[in-house]
């Protein structure tokens, strides 16, 4: 039997998920992310509707940051719906360093530090927990600037 298309996956795990709700909990109203697949035509928009992660076949009008999803990190990632968060987060992140274009997640940012941080994304970032802290440590990542620093190379 064939997988699902990615954003039939993707749907399906932000309705099923406990870890997706509450790792999108902090975000904010006003946060949303452009997402294009490299299996399914069209763009699409994660946002929250009625505090629930959903996932709409619409432009994003105001994207924090637009994502291209393939469809092995999509698989990856909706294959754990019962992962915690900070496992979770540790799949999206090993995702955006794949090598291999089949498994990668590609991240264009749009919003400064300050954006990203009303909308809620550091939030985000903290439902991890020490998982993802450790994690984004043995990458480099420590402390504000070093996030500060990554978050600035993924705007270019």
């Amino acid at each position: 039997m064939a997988a699902d298309p990615s954003d039939v996956s993707l749907t399906r795990f932000f309705d099923t998920s406990s870890a997706a709700r509450k790792a999108a909990a902090p975000l904010k109203k006003s946060a949303e992310v452009g997402v294009t697949f490299t299996d399914v035509p069209g763009e699409f928009r994660f946002t929250l509707v009625d505090g629930r992660p959903r996932l709409l076949r619409e432009k994003a009008q105001d994207p924090d940051f637009i994502l291209t999803m393939s469809p092995g990190a999509v698989a990856a990632i909706a294959g754990k719906p019962d992962d915690d968060v900070g496992d979770l987060g540790i799949t999206f992140f090993q995702h955006m360093l794949a090598d291999k274009p089949e498994d990668k997640v590609r991240v264009k940012l749009h919003s400064g530090l300050i954006k990203l941080t009303m909308r809620g994304y550091l939030g985000v970032l903290a439902a991890g927990g020490p998982k993802v802290v450790m994690w984004l440590a043995q990458k480099g990542l420590k402390g504000p600037s070093a996030v500060a620093s990554a978050i600035s190379r993924l705007k270019k």
